[in-house]
């Protein structure tokens, strides 16, 4: 089965990435990631905080290419760690679950299109093809035809979005589908009509048009005061418990002050 699990302080390793010998002590550790896009610019961070703190001792390797192809990829040994934007789900037996940081998933519209608040139901409508065009949209100032734009499969933002702002329904089978986050972000920002969700980190670069949901803005704020609806959790993923490199990295999120500092700058820390 798989477990969400939080690092212990006291890990019973020696120096920064657990070398035990000294004839060992000076090598380089290399930690393999994939996975989320939306996660990626702040593992990215994390990473290289990381790497500045403990010089000569510790590289990363990180690629993204989302939710699901991380998981693949720890499951069949190509990377150390996976990074993954949604809860666990059934299918990942034998896999431990550290959660990381929260964030907002915010629907998105074009700038010039200033819609400020969606209720649920018209969100759902919106997103399952129900709703067509803009002109039946209370408070649109877009009237063509509504755009609608999502992830593709393997995005566990898309996941998390239908779990918790599409009441577990699938995204209408005609919208265009982004390999990416930074996709998503371009093709809302050059489409008047257009209409779509990101992380909060992605939404509030500007260019957009951050949607309230049921009255509540979508931020980094809302999400931390539990004020804001649509809230899910990145997660580094490892095969069974992390060991070595990989887990002094997880602790050190999970404890160091200068971890919190980066993901407090633009995310949710975790309690």
């Amino acid at each position: 089965m798989h477990r969400i699990r939080r690092l212990s302080a006291a890990l019973t390793v020696a120096g920064v990435v657990g070398v035990a010998a000294p004839a060992v002590a000076s090598a380089t550790s290399l930690v393999t990631i994939s996975g989320a896009t939306s996660s990626y610019p702040l593992v990215s961070l994390l990473a290289a905080k990381y790497v500045k703190l403990h010089p000569h001792k510790i590289r990363f390797k990180i690629a993204q290419g989302g939710t699901t192809v991380g998981i693949t990829d720890v499951k069949n040994g190509s990377v150390t760690i996976a990074d993954v934007a949604q809860e666990p789900t059934g299918a990942d037996a034998g896999l431990d679950f550290y959660p990381i940081a929260k964030y907002a998933i915010c629907v998105v519209t074009n700038k010039a299109n200033t819609l400020s608040n969606l209720t649920p139901s018209v969100v759902t409508g919106i997103f399952t093809g129900k709703i067509k065009t803009w002109s039946a949209v209370p408070g649109a100032t877009a009237s063509g035809s509504i755009d609608v734009y999502s992830r593709t499969a393997v995005a566990g933002v898309l996941t998390s979005f239908k779990s918790l702002l599409l009441e577990g329904k699938s995204v209408v089978s005609s919208a265009s589908e982004e390999a990416t986050e930074g996709l998503m972000r371009q093709a809302v920002e050059g489409d008047p009509d257009g209409i779509g969700f990101l992380s909060n980190y992605q939404a509030d670069k500007g260019g957009l048009n951050s949607v309230s949901y049921n009255g509540v803005a979508c931020n980094k704020t809302t999400a931390a005061a539990g004020q804001y609806a649509g809230v899910s959790v990145f997660f580094e993923v490892t095969k069974g418990t992390a060991t070595g490199a990989a887990a002094t990295f997880i602790n050190w999120i999970d404890k160091s002050p200068a971890a919190k500092k980066i993901i407090a700058s633009q995310w949710v820390v975790i309690g």
